[in-house]
């Protein structure tokens, strides 16, 4: 069983997550990872990686193949008794009674000749080079599973959200329309009445034309983004998505930059992946050097062979065969290679290097940008307030005739405007919480997303 670091964080992981108790979108999160055919890929490559590692194990053990050989003989053969049956004959005459026989008939090669072959390595310096290497490119794959699933798991949440808050813009253009329309009616009303001029109608419904406008685009969004997650959760794409409060979202405070930081450098997936490539080229680097070491194996052979098939003591036999073999030199390919082994693990940490300092700066601007969202939510409610005051005081003086239409439409508009932003300035805020808790690892990922 391979214990890697991976392993000790995927169940400390597992752990923590068994202990928390899960939001509605940590379970659609599950639903994700669960049935997500990505990564169904992804689990069938560990599953192969995995075979690889049993394959590369089972060079330890020995080997047994079963070897039949019929050779029918026609024309000129080698025939050994034409070359024993006269001395055969001559030591008769000799001895004066038929001590010897002189039909020998044995043609070369054998008519059949059936083996059964046990082989067995005794020093192979390859066999476990090859084995780390195979395993060091399944915990490779399993850490490229679990940075796939971090990623489908930032996509459900990002995707959830998004809907959320177009389903909420949606919302507030509904109510902004039901307004406008009595806005028109209004208008309509007093032209009738002579009292306002026909452009006073063709304003209002400028500007209701131009919040559908606006409203449909926003429907539109909202259905793509449905569908977009109902994809990736590998669920039918007109399945509903309930609206879930804030609160149970399982959005937790912001860490400081760094704790972030250093959450990203102890849980990213991608340098996990380039850990356990580095052991796979130090591994390549042991297989290359044991070329300059010598291989010993054991195989044993017992079988029959002869004119006919006859299983008996006399046509049996049984061999025990050493086999040692040394490339003691072959054009300095086998230093070649230890070279190329040795500078490719030099890359792969250099790469690892090169990415800390990415994961370290991609984690301190999505501090950052998470930082200032949250700053503006504040500023966006007082905005609403203040807006949503402003045109109540226009609306009551524009029913009592004091206030213009102008002055009404440039207040609905404020309203409307703030709103929208009061809106997406607290979900862009959570949208950049999901990145952060993504390029600092610090989301934990459901149990059944773990698992093959």
């Amino acid at each position: 069983m391979r214990c890697t670091i991976l392993t000790l964080v995927l169940l400390l992981t597992s752990a923590a997550g068994a202990q928390a108790p899960r939001s509605p979108l940590d379970e659609l999160v599950a639903t994700a990872l669960r049935d997500n055919l990505g990564l169904r890929r992804q689990a069938l490559a560990s599953s192969r990686a995995d075979a690889a590692v049993r394959e590369a194990r089972g060079l330890y053990l020995p080997n047994a193949t079963f070897n039949a050989r019929y050779t029918e003989l026609s024309g000129n053969t080698i025939n050994l008794g034409q070359l024993i049956n006269p001395a055969f004959g001559a030591l008769n005459d000799l001895l004066q009674r038929p001590a010897f026989p002189t039909d020998v008939d044995v043609q070369l090669p054998l008519r059949q000749e059936t083996t059964v072959r046990v082989a067995q390595p005794v020093f192979q310096p390859a066999i476990r080079a090859a084995n780390r290497v195979a395993t060091a490119m399944a915990d490779v794959q399993d850490a490229q599973r679990l940075a796939a699933s971090r990623q489908v798991a930032a996509d459900v949440r990002s995707g959830y959200l998004t809907y959320a808050k177009l389903q909420h813009v949606v919302g507030v253009f509904d109510s902004t329309l039901a307004l406008l329309d009595e806005h028109v009616r209004v208008a309509e009303r007093l032209v009738a009445a002579g009292t306002a001029t026909p452009d006073v109608i063709l304003r209002a419904r400028a500007e209701r034309s131009d919040i559908l406008q606006r409203r449909d685009e926003a429907v539109q969004l909202r259905t793509a983004s449905l569908l977009s997650l109902n994809t990736i959760v590998q669920r039918p794409l007109d399945t509903p998505l309930p609206l879930w409060e804030e609160q149970v979202l399982g959005i937790d405070a912001l860490p400081t930059r760094d704790e972030a930081i250093r959450s990203a450098v102890a849980g990213r997936e991608e340098l996990r992946t380039l850990e356990h490539a580095h052991r796979a080229t130090e591994a390549r680097h042991a297989l290359a050097r044991g070329s300059f070491l010598p291989s010993v194996s054991l195989a044993l052979d017992y079988g029959i062979q002869g004119r006919d098939y006859r299983f008996d003591r006399t046509r049996d036999f049984s061999a025990l065969t050493v086999v040692a073999s040394w490339n003691v030199f072959n054009g300095g390919q086998d230093l070649a290679r230890v070279q190329q082994a040795n500078l490719e693990s030099r890359q792969v940490l250099t790469q690892r290097e090169e990415t800390r300092r990415q994961i370290e700066l991609q984690t301190a601007i999505s501090w950052d940008a998470a930082t200032v969202s949250a700053q503006a939510i504040n500023t966006a409610e007082d905005r609403l307030a203040s807006a949503r005051r402003s045109f109540e005081l226009v609306r009551r003086r524009h029913e009592q005739g004091a206030a213009s239409q102008l002055a009404f439409l440039d207040a609905r508009v404020a309203y409307t405007t703030a709103q929208l932003n009061a809106t997406i300035t607290r979900y862009d805020h959570l949208l950049k919480r999901v990145e952060l808790d993504r390029v600092s690892a610090r989301y934990v990922l459901p149990l059944s997303g773990t698992s093959r």
